[in-house]
């Protein structure tokens, strides 16, 4: 297993994701997602079910909302690190959170269910990354 602890060079990547990658502390990305899926389930976790629901102003999304968000976004990015460690010319496909988040039901669903659908994307995620050189 290589050591995943170099920065991507900016031509790796487009650039609306710099602030993403610069935001990444220096060390093995494998080990931070592990350790900021825990966060973020500790997180999620100590939420009531009327703070997961509330947004901060009309028209915004909900806490239930960005976590859905999020599960959406990992699931999208860890197709495309598969596309990628397998060598797959084919284009990244992209995707719109802006129809996909009313789209996903979030406020209906409990945040304890989108808490444990993260920690198993996460955990695959996970796996994915450590399974790549």
């Amino acid at each position: 297993m290589s050591v995943f602890a170099e920065r991507p060079d900016a031509e790796e990547y487009a650039p609306f994701y710099a602030g993403y990658v610069n935001l990444v502390p220096a060390g093995d990305v494998r080990s931070h997602l592990q350790t900021q899926g825990h966060e973020t389930i500790a997180l999620f976790s100590g939420l009531s079910e009327a703070q997961a629901a509330h947004a901060y102003a009309p028209g915004k999304w909900t806490l239930k909302e960005v976590l859905s968000h999020v599960n959406d976004a990992e699931r999208v990015f860890s197709y495309r690190m598969l596309s990628i460690g397998r060598g797959d010319p084919s284009p990244l496909p992209s995707f719109d959170e802006n129809v996909w988040v009313p789209a996903s039901g979030a406020n209906d669903r409990s945040a304890a269910s989108l808490v444990l659908e993260f920690a198993a994307i996460r955990a695959s995620t996970v796996q994915l990354a450590g399974s790549l050189t």
